[in-house]
């Protein structure tokens, strides 16, 4: 099958570009961003407007485009995430304001439900193939590391966990190559690998 014969549906409609190209961009760049931050390698200024923008705006953009398209995955994942970085940098706003500012502790509980929610969406993506899943897994794993750093005031614990939502950075980075090349060129260039639960076919991200 080629990019020209996937320019039209089985009813002859023009074929609606994918949502998950931006998404999984705004998921990389917001989450790179973020993750810089807190090793220390820059401040807290590039991380409200990168994470406001790519992580909030594009994501709920792509999570709405992907409710017109019918996929109920990727519009629950993108819109959790992409809602998950709009409250971000208003945490962060309201640090540097010194108005309704959000404890270290109440930050690590944020974290842990969103921890949560990719661990949930993980078995989700399991019917997919095999990258997507994992992808998420670390989400969640880096989520979870760095909420145990934020309730203990351990930032030790904190930096392994952006180590690891760095990892899930790649892996969605490996995703959107994927995509693209497949949208694109109508191959498979780099493989996802195939899922581990049966349910959905689509091989896509």
């Amino acid at each position: 099958m080629t990019a020209n014969s996937r320019a039209a549906d089985s009813g002859g409609s023009p074929r609606t570009a994918d949502p998950g190209l931006i998404g999984l961009l705004g998921f990389v760049i917001a989450t790179v961003a973020a993750q810089l931050e807190h090793l220390g390698l820059q401040d807290s200024n590039p991380v409200f407007w990168i994470g406001a923008v790519f992580g909030g705006l594009v994501q709920v953009t792509a999570g709405m485009l992907s409710y017109f398209k019918g996929d109920d995955f990727h519009f629950a994942v993108y819109n959790a995430f992409g809602w998950y970085w709009i409250v971000v940098p208003g945490f962060l706003l309201g640090e540097e304001l010194g108005f309704l500012e959000v404890t270290g502790i109440e930050r690590g509980i944020f974290a842990l439900g969103f921890a949560l929610i990719a661990l949930a969406f993980a078995v989700a993506g399991a019917a997919h193939n095999t990258v997507l899943p994992i992808t998420l897994l670390c989400v969640s794993g880096g989520l979870g590391l760095q909420a145990i750093g934020s309730l203990t005031a351990s930032p030790a614990v904190a930096s392994v966990g952006a180590w690891v939502l760095l990892i899930a950075a790649a892996l969605a980075a490996y995703m959107l190559v994927e995509k693209f090349y497949w949208l694109t060129l109508g191959r498979r260039v780099v493989p996802l690998g195939p899922p581990w639960l049966a349910g959905n076919r689509d091989r896509e991200s």
